[in-house]
Order: C-alpha cells, then structure tokens, then sequence
C-alpha cells in the first residue's frame, strides 16, 4: 500500500456539486513514488530511484451514509465523482510538514472502483459503506490557503496516424 497523505476523522461529504452525502467516520488518501531501477557505473548491485511521477492516488473512505437516494448522485456519469469534505483532518505537505487541524477542506475528484449499493440493517438502518476512489484531481485547504493540490488532467486519447500504403 503507499503512504497515507490524507487521514480524515468525521468529516462532512457533499457530492457533485452542493448536494450533502454524509458523515466521513474515517478515511485516507495514499500515495506513493514510482520508483526506476537503476543498473550503472558498475555498481555490485541496483538501487532504486525516483522517476519523477507518482504511482495512482487511491481515496479510502467509510461513509456513514443518512439518506440512500443520495446514492444515485454516485452511480451518474459513470461513476465519476466530486467530492467536497469538510473537518479534521491530517495533511502531510511538503513545504510544512504535518499539519493538523479543524477546519480543512478537501476537494476529490475521481472514478469509484465499486458500483455503491446501499446495505440496509434491523429495517431502515443503513450502515456505514467503504468506498475507493481513484482520484484525478486533489486539493487541500487549511483555512482557504491551499497547501497540497495534484492534478491529473485527462489528455484526449492521440490522433489516428494516416498511414498509407503505396
């Protein structure tokens, strides 16, 4: 698994847009280096070293969820989501360090792995449901100043070459 970058403890969720989804009981964002083998200079042995990017983000989260028609707002476009998040939270910024306070505010942007079903218990009683998400766009705010933003703009597919044969 990568590294935790994100830890949330009891957030609120609002999703595509302004539309309340929930209570965040916990969660993390993880990330993690691509790492390139490196064989040269007669070294006894390869190293490993950084190549620059980063290995897919993945968002963990354990929703608890208070209405299930909010469900539908996951299963549009495809499973794509943006989420809002709003609470406690623990950041880890390269430029501060570990940072931790109330009022953090967290963008997700992202595709859901699973197709999300409500799971109900005793009759009406929806527990708490995981969800991973692959995330696209992130953004961190401690009080409105942004200390952590990735963005993983999605490039259009690359034009058919137009070969011809003679």
């Amino acid at each position: 698994m990568g590294n935790r970058i994100i830890s949330f403890d009891q957030n609120k969720a609002w999703v595509n847009g302004n539309e309340f989804f929930g209570l965040v009981e916990e969660g993390s964002v993880e990330a993690k280096r691509k790492v390139l083998d490196y064989n040269g200079f007669a070294l006894p042995a390869g190293v490993k070293v950084p190549g620059g990017k980063l290995e897919p983000i993945t968002a963990k989260l354990k929703l608890k969820i208070n209405d299930p028609l909010v469900l539908r707002e996951l299963n549009k476009n495809r499973g794509f989501v943006q989420l809002k998040l709003k609470g406690r939270a623990t950041v880890y910024a390269s430029t501060q360090g570990v940072v931790e306070d109330q009022d953090v505010s967290t963008r997700i942007n992202g595709f859901l792995e699973e197709i999300p079903t409500p799971i109900y218990k005793n009759g009406d009683e929806i527990s708490s449901m995981e969800l991973t998400i692959h995330v696209h766009f992130l953004e961190v705010a401690v009080n409105g100043a942004v200390i952590l933003k990735v963005d993983n703009k999605l490039r259009s597919y690359p034009r058919r070459l137009n070969l011809r044969c003679k």
